[in-house]
């Protein structure tokens, strides 16, 4: 419960920044949250599953597709369309995850971005229907009858995504606190002994990924609405890696570091978009610093400072110099 409120009075917090961001801000904050949760959601399959992928944008992009499509083909209202698109990409995902689960290590991450980029191509030799490399666009907002506060305001888009990810935050703290998560985190360790406890190994490993599929498709139906648009960059690998690095450089296994990571790599990206073409490499040399400097990512500072802390206390009360190790206690 304190995990709860805490998600709660963060959630407060962030909910009064329309008071002092303007309209550009709020957009670049509200895609923050998108792809801050949907890391988050990541890390369920790679930190606590240990299952990489780079595959799992296709849910982001499935679910994006399905509601535009309800929308702009059938005239669907746009929040039967969202639950249209959602669904349909649980329902990708409750088929695939049996068969997927069955592999691990290269052979998955390989099934895994085979499985994306089929997507990727349906999406992109859809013809008139999909929109083919163009994607569909026109896509409009649900309404929620309030006037100036409706969903096509900026500010009010903010808090709708803001409400989501407390939502979603607060269900996947819990799945991950729960049985269910301490046993993801034990195949991830070690299957063969969880097996011979009498785990259904490949039962947990596909509820991970399915949750992180739902997480996925979620917030893809959020940035579908946000953009009024969907094309087939929702379903590349590219979005897929980005995801991925979220999670490696927010520290797997941590879930508000990934939360972080994907936020922060959004906002990153947006910066170096409009400053450079080689905005990839530069998050490529990121990666590999935070592999080689710090292995746990950003969830293992705290550690991190505490043994430099513990470090420096042990060598100034070695030192020949006599210092009192209290004299660096608040290091």
């Amino acid at each position: 419960m304190k995990r709860d409120a805490l998600i709660v009075l963060i959630g407060l917090v962030l909910a009064a920044l329309p008071l002092v961001a303007d309209s550009y801000w709020l957009g670049l904050l509200t895609q923050a949250l998108i792809f801050g949760g949907f890391a988050m959601g990541l890390d369920l399959l790679v930190g606590y599953a240990g299952m990489a992928t780079l595959g799992h944008g296709a849910f982001f992009g499935i679910a994006g597709y399905g509601t535009a499509l309800a929308i702009t083909r059938w005239g669907i209202n746009p929040w039967l369309a969202a639950g249209i698109g959602i669904g349909l990409s649980v329902a990708v995902a409750l088929v695939f995850a049996p068969l997927v689960v069955r592999v691990r290590g290269l052979a998955f991450l390989t099934v895994t971005l085979a499985f994306g980029q089929v997507a990727w191509g349906l999406a992109t030799r859809g013809g008139t229907f999909t929109g083919g490399e163009n994607g569909i666009a026109g896509i409009g907002r649900p309404s929620l009858g309030l006037g100036r506060w409706d969903l096509q305001d900026p500010a009010a888009f903010y808090i709708f995504t803001l409400l989501w990810v407390v939502l979603l935050t607060v269900v996947i703290s819990r799945l991950a606190a729960s049985a269910v998560g301490m046993s993801l985190l034990g195949i991830r360790d070690s299957d063969t002994r969880m097996a011979a406890l009498g785990y259904d190994v490949q039962a947990r490993r596909a509820t991970a990924f399915v949750a992180a599929a739902s997480v996925g498709a979620v917030y893809g139906t959020l940035s579908t609405f946000f953009n009024g648009f969907v094309g087939p960059g929702s379903l590349d690998w590219r979005l897929s890696a980005q995801m991925l690095l979220s999670v490696v450089i927010g520290g797997a296994g941590s879930l508000w570091g990934p939360f972080a990571g994907g936020a922060a790599l959004h906002v990153l990206k947006t910066y170096l978009t409009g400053q450079t073409e080689l905005w990839a490499m530069v998050l490529g040399i990121l990666y590999v610093f935070t592999v080689v400097l710090l292995p746990g990512g950003l969830a293992s500072l705290p550690h991190e400072f505490r043994s430099l802390s513990r470090r420096l206390r042990r060598d100034c009360a070695a030192s020949p110099l006599g210092l009192d190790p209290r004299t660096v206690r608040d290091l």
